[in-house]
């Protein structure tokens, strides 16, 4: 009879010196004897495992587990099936593992984690709170309390990691994740606190120290130079180095369709889709063949619906990898592939690192460089990338001639609103609004906004509600500030169409200097509301510029804060002035290039034609300037050879 011992002995070592094959042979024949032994069969599981036989690898654990082999057998089918993204297959093996072993930390950290990169946030907070309350692992505190903070349980999370990173002497890698949550909570002193002590890193030239996320990183720095270098260290830590699938481009005769694809998990109730659906529905069918490559939740909107209609080939790529993923875009010999995301959450750049188009294109999601030598291009505007900061990109700039952001003209106009009282607002008020997420929310803009409330007596702010501990703490500052708590109004969540009709009860918006609104600004605007905002130092903090250029409202863009101040108390002690800039808004809603969705997709194909043709000649790429389709026709670029030679620049 088989013993444990015995196979320790005679086929662990084998296993764990590279000898799977052989050790396999051996534990086949000893199953014939005793097919159920649960000790040979996790011994085979391992063995496939290591052999890179991963599916059959996966049913041997879960074999193994199911005889009683222990909690570990369900364990690492679990990351094995959560590595094939076959989620719901994952996470029954996980709930078997916690089952038999209900205190393990380890499993608990596997569950959250595996929760988290699922987007399904909701089903984690219960095995979040208990790692909390059982854990002294930094890094397993850290995945939870980043789970909690994705359920908008800012103050929880924020309690975690004042815990485990709280001290200068603690890991520098907990604060980039300790930034996420707690900028949402407006306690500057810690926020600051945390930021001080990743600047002191990136001023010794270490990037990647904090592992901090780049898309946190942009809405508190302003320095091009450290954006770039901090993400650059996330893109070498997180994306894989591979081989491209796709090496030249396609051969075409000149009559031929040219094919787009877009990758992203927002062809839903997203921000995105408020933007681009209207973009999707008024591409040229006779000129370019669309390829969406989905990963969204559906979620049976009316964005999404239009989205579906819109796009002649929908590809859900949810349950793929990301090899796998790239191999069916691949064998749509695709011309050029924009990706939607970018940096931000559920972003699958990891796809784009295999290349399956010749040409790729980040656009819309994520505002600054990849920092990857596999994205060809940005699509952006003069405004928000002028010369001076091509040098802080890996990219090459694909500009558009009014704004980088397309808009879509089709959306629901605002409908009635109600009345101020609705959602508490004084009716005879000056109402200034800032419905930027809390976490976009600094110190300094909220400053000039309470400079602004101290010089207009009759003024109130209304502002998003993203918890208690954020409210308490922006009614703290303005009291300090000299600004009766009182006069800060919160409002929830709302609907898309139900923001945009209650938008219409504010007099004119302020924005965040740092991180702009960005939809919010376009939302505020095709509401009729004025926004003022003020120039800035990067990408992130140029948008709200790059849109009111857009709306040929120029005169709303301050020089700095003292002229952003100045311009807001015009607008809210002088009423046939604020009449007058709410007319112009209304009217400019209607002439201007920024809700001109024909015009801006007209424009976009021209860049989408002028990025291919670049690809078709033996020259390196360059940065492009797309003309304005009401202005002049767009020069062909010089046709060398019908191949690119090179894959990247």
């Amino acid at each position: 009879m088989v013993t444990e011992t015995n196979l320790t002995d005679v086929l662990l070592d084998q296993i764990n010196h590279g000898q799977s094959a052989s050790a396999l042979e051996k534990i086949n024949k000893l199953l014939e004897q005793e097919p159920n032994q649960p000790g040979l069969l996790t011994l085979r599981a391992e063995a496939l495992r290591l052999s890179g036989r991963a599916g059959e690898a996966i049913e041997a654990f879960r074999r193994a587990g199911a005889v009683g082999g222990g909690p570990r057998n369900w364990l690492v089918a679990g990351l094995m099936l959560s590595e094939a993204r076959r989620i719901d297959e994952a996470l029954s093996c996980l709930m078997n593992a916690i089952a038999e072993d209900p205190n393990s930390e380890e499993i608990l950290n596997v569950l959250v984690t595996t929760l988290f990169n699922a987007n399904r946030h909701k089903e984690g907070i219960f095995f979040a709170r208990r790692l909390i309350a059982s854990s002294r692992n930094e890094k397993y505190l850290s995945h939870a309390a980043l789970l909690l903070q994705s359920n908008e349980l800012y103050d929880e999370a924020v309690d975690v990691f004042k815990r485990i990173a709280g001290s200068t002497e603690d890991d520098p890698a907990l604060l980039g994740a300790a930034l996420v949550p707690a900028r949402f909570t407006c306690e500057w002193e810690w926020i600051e606190s945390i930021q001080e002590r990743i600047k002191a890193h990136y001023a010794s030239g270490q990037y990647g120290a904090t592992q901090e996320y780049p898309l946190t990183h942009l809405t508190w720095c302003t320095n091009e130079s450290y954006n770039l270098e901090v993400t650059k260290a996330y893109a070498g830590r997180m994306l894989p180095v591979v081989s491209p699938l796709v090496k030249a481009t396609r051969k075409v005769d000149s009559h031929a369709r040219i094919r787009i694809g877009y990758l992203s998990s927002d062809f839903c109730n997203h921000a995105t889709m408020h933007l681009m659906v209207g973009l999707f529905e008024r591409h040229d069918r006779e000129r370019f063949e669309v390829f969406a490559y989905d990963y969204s939740r559906p979620d049976g909107s009316e964005y999404r619906e239009r989205f579906l209609r819109a796009v002649e080939h929908h590809v859900d790529i949810t349950a793929l990898t990301d090899a796998d993923a790239a191999a069916r875009i691949a064998n749509d010999e695709l011309d050029l592939l924009f990706d939607l995301k970018g940096h931000t959450g559920w972003g699958r750049l990891g796809i784009m690192a295999y290349r399956p188009a010749p040409v790729q294109v980040a656009y819309l999601g994520f505002p600054g460089s990849t920092a990857t030598s596999f994205i060809d291009y940005l699509v952006s505007d003069r405004f928000v990338t002028p010369e001076s900061s091509a040098a802080f990109f890996t990219e090459k700039l694909c500009r558009l001639p009014h704004s980088y952001q397309c808009n879509d003209r089709n959306r629901p106009v605002a409908g009635n609103p109600g009345s101020r009282a609705m959602y508490g607002l004084p009716e005879d008020a000056v109402v200034f609004c800032a419905f930027n997420q809390s976490y976009k929310i600094d110190r300094n803009s909220f400053n000039v906004w309470m400079r602004v409330l101290n010089e207009v007596p009759n003024g109130v702010l209304w502002l998003l509600n993203q918890g208690e501990g954020a409210e308490k703490n922006l009614r703290h500052h303005a009291e300090r500030a000299g600004v009766q708590p009182g006069r800060l109004i919160f409002a929830g969540f709302a609907a898309p169409d139900q923001h945009i009709a209650r938008l219409q009860l504010a007099d004119v918006a302020l924005d965040a200097l740092v991180c702009n609104g960005h939809t919010t600004t376009s939302d505020t605007l095709w509401a009729g509301i004025p926004v003022i905002t003020a120039q800035g130092r990067h990408f992130a903090s140029r948008v709200s510029e790059s849109l009111l250029n857009a709306m040929n409202l120029p005169e709303l863009v301050a020089r700095n804060a003292d002229e952003m101040v100045q311009i807001a108390v015009r607008v809210g002690n002088d009423a046939d002035f604020r009449k007058a800039l709410r007319a112009k808004v209304a009217a400019n809603i209607v002439d201007a290039p920024l809700f001109d969705t024909e015009r801006f997709t007209r424009n976009f194909e021209t860049a989408i034609r002028m990025m291919v043709d670049a690809s078709r000649v033996a020259e390196p790429f360059v940065h492009l300037d797309v003309p304005d389709c009401l202005v002049e026709k767009p020069q062909p670029a010089p046709r060398r050879s019908r191949r690119r030679q090179r894959v990247s620049k």
